[in-house]
């Protein structure tokens, strides 16, 4: 999947239930929208785990309700960059990537190696 394509297509839907709804889409609903996804996400986590109740869920309805919670949190991060003006494949390159053993990475003397020669001081 294409993040700059991602971001295209949620941007249309996004932009589409807004009008619907007469939401603002300002840099404070994407930042509580994305919350709010997170906060859904936190709770088909809970009953599918079994740390809340599953409501009549089947096991497979859970495992379907987290699935559609991630894609929402990710649609969401996608859309919040985008109004920010990030570009996600560049940062996560900068930030993630970076530290995968088959990469070469730079030195903290700036010089090339196979090896790392520094650890990451925050991946997540």
């Amino acid at each position: 999947m294409d993040l700059a394509r991602l971001s295209d297509d949620v941007e249309v839907i996004s932009r589409g239930y807004a009008r619907a709804h007469g939401i603002t889409r300002d840099a404070t609903w994407f930042l509580l929208k994305l919350q709010e996804e997170v906060g859904e996400l936190t709770q088909a986590f809970l009953m599918r785990t079994g740390q809340a109740r599953a409501k009549g869920n089947t096991p497979q309805e859970l495992d379907d309700r987290f699935a559609a919670e991630l894609a929402d949190v990710l649609c969401h991060v996608v859309l919040m960059a985008r109004h920010h003006g990030v570009d996600l494949a560049e940062q996560v390159e900068r930030k993630w990537l970076v530290w995968h053993p088959d990469r070469s990475v730079s030195s903290v003397g700036g010089s090339e190696s196979t090896e790392e020669t520094t650890e990451p001081t925050s991946a997540t």
